[in-house]
């Protein structure tokens, strides 16, 4: 019975294994490897292409210099612009500066030959009126001046205390009558001939009040010493 089972077996096992060959071999067959498509340059092409791309960065280079020497540029003339705006306003402050130094150089040398002259006449007037002052007796006095002029609060009226008007004859003298008598013709230096005619209660001693026309005339000639001549 085994000795008849085992061909049959045998072949059994040769089909088996000679029908599962094909699918073995299907299943294990390699599978095949995508096709790789390279695309070859030439030296030509390849310098060609180098070219291009260094050019090109050339080109952005060369941009980038001209936005850079255009954004210097007009930093550079906005720079001198306000450089100039300033050397311009320090020029007119100078040219200020020197035109109201030389107005006021001006000013006050125009004040300064005005009191000059002023001075000078008041001199020559003095000086003549000392050529033309006759000889006497001569006393040193403190000479005040009073006036008729209403604006003149401490003024004593235009009748003196001879009876003298002012009005008409305003050169008059205030004396005190103890020191020189009234109607005594007198020579004030810086004022001239004129009579002692008039009183006050402040002219005492050796003190005698000029009369003047106007207030104005009484300031400028203020509170002095003057040399007084007796002429008679």
């Amino acid at each position: 019975m085994q000795t008849r089972l085992l061909p049959i077996l045998s072949a059994t096992i040769v089909i088996a294994v000679g029908s599962m060959l094909p699918v073995y071999a299907a299943e294990n067959e390699p599978t095949s490897t995508p096709a790789v498509h390279t695309e070859l340059v030439t030296k030509d092409q390849a310098t060609h292409l180098s070219s291009s791309l260094l050019l090109q960065t050339t080109n952005n280079k060369a941009v980038d210099l001209v936005k850079e020497d255009i954004k210097a540029k007009e930093a550079a003339k906005k720079a001198a612009a306000e450089k100039a705006k300033k050397i311009a306003a320090e020029k007119a402050a100078k040219e200020k500066a020197a035109k109201e130094k030389a107005e006021k150089a001006a000013a006050e040398k125009a004040a300064a030959e005005k009191e000059a002259a002023k001075k000078a006449d008041a001199d020559q007037q003095t000086s003549a009126q000392d050529q033309n002052q006759p000889s006497g007796q001569t006393m040193m006095m403190e000479a005040t001046a009073y006036s008729s002029d209403p604006a003149d609060a401490l003024g004593g009226g235009s009748i003196t205390a001879t009876g003298q008007n002012l009005l008409e004859n305003p050169m008059a003298v205030a004396v005190d009558p103890s020191v020189i008598p009234l109607g005594t013709r007198l020579y004030v230096e810086g004022y001239g001939e004129a009579y002692a005619v008039d009183t006050g209660s402040a002219i005492q001693g050796n003190i005698i009040d000029v009369h003047f026309s106007t207030a104005g005339q009484c300031e400028a000639w203020g509170r002095r010493q003057v040399k007084v001549t007796i002429l008679g």
